[in-house]
């Protein structure tokens, strides 16, 4: 027996939802804009040290007045370390703030279809793989070992990612003279310049430090991505992961600042 689609008013509803999808869609893609424009600024030491971060978190400035080199270096190492991490959470906060405005978009759609349609694909759905209930037994088994794979990468997601937060990164510049440590999501943890560091120009200094910090950042996600590479072929071995699959899986292990792309 045939069965009649059951009612037009289903397919409006769906028409609507598909244009409230839209709508949200156009609105993540003004939020992800409104991302690349966000900027936090931060200061140490009464003004003489500043930074500015984006808003992936990346500091994109430190700023170091010619007055503070006449701070210790140990004290000017804590005033860095303040004026980055100020930077960094200013820039989240905005950040935060519009992503919870798209997050805002995405529950104005739709309720779900009603129980009608609901049934009727149910039931189409039914008759369709009986048709071909043949053609699915041949992949039976490569669709368990599909849900096996799955389900060991799913337990492994939980316990990988703590793992992956405790990795730090390690970034120097100036010879050696300067050390930055961060977080796998970026954030600065410390910064130690040497005495022998104080002997720099300030604005030397501070293209120094900002090297060492990209380099830490840049360890970290190496770090992190090898790890992510590494399981995957421990839980699917024989397979082939590309950079894209790594990508993949390490954009959903990790979302630093809520990163938009």
């Amino acid at each position: 027996m045939s069965l009649s689609f059951p009612g037009g008013s289903d397919l409006e509803l769906l028409e609507q939802m598909i244009r409230q999808a839209e709508d949200v869609m156009r609105g993540l893609a003004d939020v992800q804009a409104g991302i690349r424009q966000v900027t936090g600024e931060g200061e140490g030491a009464d003004g003489l040290v500043r930074a500015r971060a984006d808003g992936r978190g990346q500091v994109t400035a430190i700023t170091l007045d010619p007055r503070a080199m006449r701070l210790d270096a140990a004290v000017l190492s804590a005033e860095v370390t303040r004026a980055i991490r100020a930077a960094q959470d200013a820039a989240k906060e905005r950040t935060d703030e519009l992503v919870a405005a798209a997050q805002a978009r995405v529950t104005g759609l739709a309720a779900p279809l009603d129980e009608t349609f609901v049934r009727y694909r149910f039931d189409q759905l039914a008759q369709e793989l009986d048709a071909g209930a043949d053609e699915y037994d041949r992949y039976a088994d490569d669709l368990e070992q599909d849900a096996e794979r799955a389900a060991r990468i799913e337990a492994w997601l939980e316990d990988g990612q703590r793992e992956i937060e405790a990795v730090t990164g390690h970034g120097r510049a100036a010879d050696g003279r300067i050390k930055v440590v961060t977080t796998v999501y970026g954030q600065v943890r410390e910064v130690v310049i040497e005495p022998r560091a104080m002997r720099l120009p300030s604005r030397t200094l501070a293209e120094e430090l900002l090297l060492a910090l990209h380099r830490a950042q840049q360890d970290a996600e190496r770090q992190s991505r090898q790890m992510v590479s590494d399981a995957l072929r421990e839980l699917a071995p024989g397979e082939s992961f590309g950079p894209d699959a790594v990508d993949e899986w390490f954009g959903g292990v990790l979302k630093p600042f809520e990163r938009p792309d």
